[in-house]
């Protein structure tokens, strides 16, 4: 049963250790098997980092985000200034617009009448009847250039306003841009870490099973040739748990370059360029944080808290913005118009061909339908909502920074007793080898005693990696390096 279960414990282990780089790896298309002929370049963590911060595509995308955001409140900015534009049409009517004078009957001045010669006599006119009059205005082929400016003088407050917004939206760019950093500083170190987790357990399966092969040599020497104490069961089993160990190595040797292939994505390279961890054993640097100070920490640094500020200052700038429909809008315009027709009198002679005019425009809304009242009341109660969903995320971010700080002191706690286990499984395993020579004790002792050191020694590397990676972790949800918290705090 205790053999059973320790096979079991190392194959879950083996199985679990990688699972999160063998997931992004798969989410990338990476490929599960490497050419035999390919030489990894090893680099240190510190030099993974840099290449993901340099051709990471994520960390690239957020860069274009903050170019958005710029160029945004430059679109705002812009409302300060005048608008100047320039408009030009040729146009062609059916027919020569014209303006039909009336005819009308002028009254001759007492005096001055004409007097007209009939056969029935003189006849003194009184008045002069003039017939309506046909006016040509303009040709009908027309061309008319203008040049129009406007300048806003008062505006309610509305350009400010969305300027305002606009440098917030900057702002919650770059604390997007420096969480896409911070993710991919994360997975870039866990996917390491990982990479040098699966490496010593293959090594420790690769020790295992050589130890298992020359157990098993000498169960085969006592059962042919010993005292009769090591049966033919004790080979048989012996040479089972050889066998599933060269299975495990295995697929820890596949497990092993899924984790690299994870790493080579995080990094933001090529499926074809594979990376190795720099020969090195997983670290352990103790934290001694204080949670308080941590929280703090976070208040301070985190991104997403940052992005819910400057959410809220956009938030009150779009109140002030929908309020400024309730003023009046004053700015000055000016224009300057010129008409080409192959006409010259009507109303394109000389004078009138070229004109310019300027003058100062009001606005003032009297009434719409409470549209801005109500425009105003939907910004208030986002404003609202944005506050309860600041209050909602300042305490997921304490909960979250609590429930990694105590991940962070288990794991402590699991290396110290992890450590001292292994030792004793490697000095019990000693034991039991010297000792089954001796035919003093049985196989299954001597099969239990190599699994079980096996196990602690996986186990205690586990324990090494969940502290790195509850640090890398850390390090991402706060939004600074523990040690930068660590030094910043003040001793007592």
């Amino acid at each position: 049963m205790t053999i059973k279960l320790g096979a079991v414990l190392c194959c879950l282990l083996a199985g679990a250790v990688v699972s999160t780089a063998a997931y992004a790896a798969e989410s990338a298309q990476a490929p599960a098997d490497q050419v035999a002929g390919e030489h990894p370049h090893a680099l240190t963590l510190q030099q993974c980092i840099d290449i993901a911060q340099e051709k990471n595509h994520y960390r690239v995308a957020s860069r274009y985000g903050i170019e958005i955001a710029e160029a945004q409140h430059r679109q705002a900015l812009s409302g300060y200034w005048p608008q100047v534009g320039a408009k030009a049409s040729y146009t062609i009517m059916d027919e020569d617009p014209n303006f039909i004078f009336p005819g009308r009957n002028i009254s001759m001045p007492a005096g001055t009448a004409l007097v007209v010669q009939t056969p029935v006599g003189q006849i003194p006119l009184t008045s002069l009847p003039i017939p309506d009059q046909n006016v040509k205005l303009m040709d009908k082929k027309n061309f008319v250039a203008s040049l129009n400016a406007t300048l806003p003088i008062y505006t309610g407050g509305q350009v400010s306003a969305i300027v305002r917004q606009a440098e917030q939206g900057m702002k919650a760019a770059r604390e997007e841009a420096r969480r896409t950093d911070l993710q991919v500083v994360y997975d870039t170190t866990r996917y390491y870490y990982g990479a040098v987790l699966a490496r010593e357990l293959i090594q420790i399966g690769r020790d295992a099973l050589t130890r298992m092969e020359v157990t098993l040599e000498l169960t085969e020497n006592l059962y042919t040739k010993g005292s009769g104490k090591v049966k033919k069961t004790d080979y048989l089993r012996n040479k089972t748990v050889v066998e599933w160990l060269r299975t495990t190595v295995t697929a820890l040797e596949a497990n092993e370059q899924l984790a690299r292939a994870a790493l080579t994505n995080s990094m933001g390279m090529d499926w074809e360029s594979p990376v190795e961890p720099a020969p090195q054993e997983l670290p352990f640097v103790p934290a001694s944080a204080d949670l308080k100070s941590l929280v703090s920490g976070a208040y301070s640094f985190n991104p997403d808290w940052a992005r819910l500020e400057a959410g809220l200052d956009a938030a009150a700038a779009k109140i002030d913005e929908a309020k400024s429909g309730h003023f009046p809008k004053i700015g000055l315009f000016g224009n300057l118009t010129h008409i080409e027709n192959s006409y010259d009198k009507g109303i394109v002679t000389a004078d009138n061909r070229t004109s310019w005019s300027i003058g100062v425009g009001l606005e003032l809304p009297l009434f719409n339908g409470m549209r801005t009242t109500n425009e105003v009341r939907e910004a208030k109660a986002r404003l609202q909502q944005l506050k309860q969903q600041q209050f909602l995320l300042k305490e997921g971010i304490a909960l979250q920074v609590k429930h990694i700080f105590i991940q962070l002191m288990s794991t402590q706690q699991q290396k110290v007793s992890s450590e001292s286990a292994a030792n004793s499984s490697e000095e019990n395993r000693a034991l039991n080898e010297r000792a089954y020579q001796e035919e003093l004790v049985e196989t299954k002792d001597v099969i239990e005693a190599q699994l079980i050191e096996s196990l602690m020694k996986a186990q205690y590397r586990k324990a090494l990696y969940d502290h790195l990676e509850a640090r890398a972790n850390m390090d991402y949800v706060v939004g600074k390096q523990i040690t930068d918290i660590i030094s910043s705090t003040p001793q007592r």
